[in-house]
């Protein structure tokens, strides 16, 4: 054999054993014959179609993204939020790869399959009345004894791998490596530092940690180039999509922001009293003229549309449209780890992105209106997490829901009565409450404290 030839083997027998390891699954039923005898699509095409048909995918229909349809407009969910997410996050990865092949290869790879599984998958974690919600939880979880709390993004890794049901063999959809390591946006364990950004964001609970280990070495805490694309994808169709929903619903006054100093100026004020050390806030305060010009280029329809017609939302679908493909040809591929893992971005469309979704958070997500929808939330998640904790506790199966019996058996036979035990009985109580959809939620809530006798055929399992 040539010297040449050997080097061009080895290369390929690299790059072989590469594309097994992305490809490896985190159970394997069929031994040595693949994903499963006869199934002709590739490994991440299986990965995708698995999360598209769980029923943790479709619960999101039923799950806020930030206010709910029963307002009276047809606001955006999880789940149409999730598609939009995936649809971008795919062009973006098969433009990036057809444009960097070499680049991509250098960094990991970029297979639009395993984008696009991520990104469907980004938001399974989210529990019933979004962020709101999250907190209460983790703030249960803490008080019950769990130190990592709740956090959603680590609680899609856990449905992942471990609570979507899919065959009798093992938990979890049974994912390859790669995929799974796109899922993950924090790419680590909490800090118990209160301080640290890791204490706020992080993708895996102390009690997943082997399975974290299947995936990638603990000590690598880079986002790999898929997620960073699939996180990318995140913030600008939330950006866009969320501004839409806002504007047209009239909670958001863009043309007055585009053209009244006055209004801007309190934005900027209100946005630097809560958050000083913002770098974008400040960027936004040194040149209003430059974001104000921003909106007027785009958002300021000048009134010329009455609210509601057909000329306006064709406009905003148009401004929408244009938006998302400036944002996704902004960015390249680079071996140089940053801010935004392995993608360059343009600054100024960073800034874009930031200020957009400050919009959202300063006339809506903060509305005071909300406060007493978000109390009435907080109280339906604290009462269920103790409700179902106590019946974990007392071993109360008629409870439980069924589809949680055969893992509560399970765990209560392996650590029978130790401290492990106390971890696992509450982290099922955290999940229980995390996988209700937000109808399931109010019920439960109404029939367990006696508000509503509900239906028999209520009953959730």
């Amino acid at each position: 054999m040539s010297f040449l030839l050997s080097i061009l083997l080895g290369d390929r027998l690299s790059h072989m054993s590469q594309r097994q390891q992305r490809q490896q699954r985190q159970h394997n039923p069929f031994g040595n014959q693949g994903d499963k005898p006869g199934d002709n699509r590739q490994s991440f095409q299986v990965d995708r179609d698995r999360i598209l048909y769980s029923s943790a995918f479709r619960r999101l229909a039923q799950i806020t993204q930030v206010l709910t349809a029963q307002e009276g407009h047809v606001f955006h969910n999880r789940l149409t939020h999730s598609l939009k997410v995936a649809q971008v996050a795919r062009r973006l990865a098969e433009r990036l790869l057809a444009e960097q092949p070499k680049v991509a290869e250098a960094i990991g790879g970029v297979d639009p399959d395993v984008v696009e599984a991520a990104a469907l998958a980004h938001d399974l974690g989210h529990p019933p009345f979004g962020h709101i919600a999250e907190e209460e939880l983790d703030t249960c979880a803490r008080r019950a004894g769990l130190a990592d709390g709740f956090e959603g993004n680590a609680q899609s890794f856990r449905i992942l791998t471990r609570l979507a049901i899919h065959r009798l063999d093992y938990y979890g959809l049974n994912l390859t490596r790669a995929t799974l390591n796109a899922v993950l946006k924090y790419p680590w364990l909490r800090s118990p530092d209160p301080a640290s950004k890791r204490h706020r964001k992080y993708c895996i609970y102390d009690l997943d940690s082997e399975t974290f280990s299947f995936v990638r070495d603990q000590s690598n805490d880079l986002q790999s180039i898929e997620a960073s694309i699939m996180d990318f994808a995140d913030d600008i169709t939330y950006s866009v999509h969320d501004l839409e929903d806002f504007y047209l619903a009239g909670l958001i006054p863009l043309e007055l922001l585009a053209t009244d100093w006055d209004e801007l100026d309190r934005f900027i004020t209100d946005w630097l009293r809560v958050s000083p050390r913002n770098r974008v806030a400040r960027v936004v305060q040194a040149n209003p003229h430059r974001f104000q010009n921003f909106l007027n280029a785009t958002y300021n329809l000048k009134g010329q549309y009455p609210p509601g017609s057909f000329e306006q939302k064709a406009q905003i679908k148009r401004i929408s449209s244009q938006l998302i493909q400036n944002y996704v040809q902004s960015v390249q591929l680079t071996t140089e780890y940053g801010d935004r893992g392995y993608l360059k971005y343009n600054r100024n469309r960073e800034e874009e992105l930031k200020f957009l979704q400050r919009i959202v958070w300063s006339y809506v997500i903060s509305n005071p209106r909300l406060a007493t929808q978000r109390y009435g939330q907080k109280r339906i998640i604290k009462t269920l997490f103790e409700i179902y904790l106590q019946a974990i506790s007392d071993r109360d199966l008629s409870f439980i829901p069924a589809r949680f019996v055969r893992e509560f058996l399970e765990i209560e036979a392996n650590l029978g009565n130790s401290a492990e035990l106390n971890r696992e009985q509450t982290r099922m109580a955290v999940d229980i409450v995390a996988g209700l959809s937000e109808a399931e939620a109010v019920i439960q809530y109404r029939r367990l404290t006696g508000i509503s006798q509900g239906l028999f055929l209520d009953s959730w399992n």
